[in-house]
């Protein structure tokens, strides 16, 4: 198992490296701001043995997740521009991990969807980002474990639905 070390102040009262201040009037919106950004910053580390660019990883995964679609509909559902995921969907295809079929619905254009390759280095690479995980919970106790849990499910449900109504805003 890979050890990550993230130095992390939850109180984020002082100026961080990457130049702005973290401290709010809400101490606790600040740790979670910093905890969450060291959790990304160690999920989105390449692992030893990753095969998949830490750049193209989470796009992967979303060809993985939605299926076969258009270079377009991928750039719009990983809210990129198209030549950033043409770019990256190259790099994939170069290395195998997706496929290009021709689009049912309109023949001129095709999909991109996940290779049996890729789908095999997306779940080895998943599978080293839970052990990073499961390695900081095993000094937890089981109540500790589920109170994280709930509180967690309770944040995202509340992050996800804020998101989704100021998306529904913006359009």
């Amino acid at each position: 198992m890979v050890e990550i070390t993230i130095p992390i102040q939850l109180d984020a009262s002082y100026k961080q490296a990457y130049g702005c201040s973290m401290q709010t009037a809400s101490p606790a919106v600040d740790a979670m701001l910093t905890a969450l950004m060291a959790v990304g910053r160690a999920m989105r580390q390449r692992q030893e043995g990753d095969a998949i660019d830490p750049g193209t990883f989470w796009l992967l995964k979303t060809i993985a997740h939605r299926g076969p679609l258009r270079i377009t509909d991928l750039a719009t559902a990983t809210h990129l521009d198209t030549s950033t995921v043409s770019r990256h969907v190259a790099q994939l295809e170069r290395n195998g991990f997706i496929d290009r079929t021709p689009d049912p619905a309109d023949g001129r254009a095709q999909l991109v969807g996940i290779s049996a390759d890729g789908q095999h280095q997306l779940d080895l690479a998943f599978e080293r980002r839970r052990a990073i995980l499961e390695g900081t919970l095993t000094e937890w106790g089981p109540s500790d474990i589920a109170e994280f849990e709930r509180l967690l499910s309770k944040f995202v449900a509340g992050i996800t639905n804020d998101t989704t109504l100021n998306n529904q805003d913006n359009q």
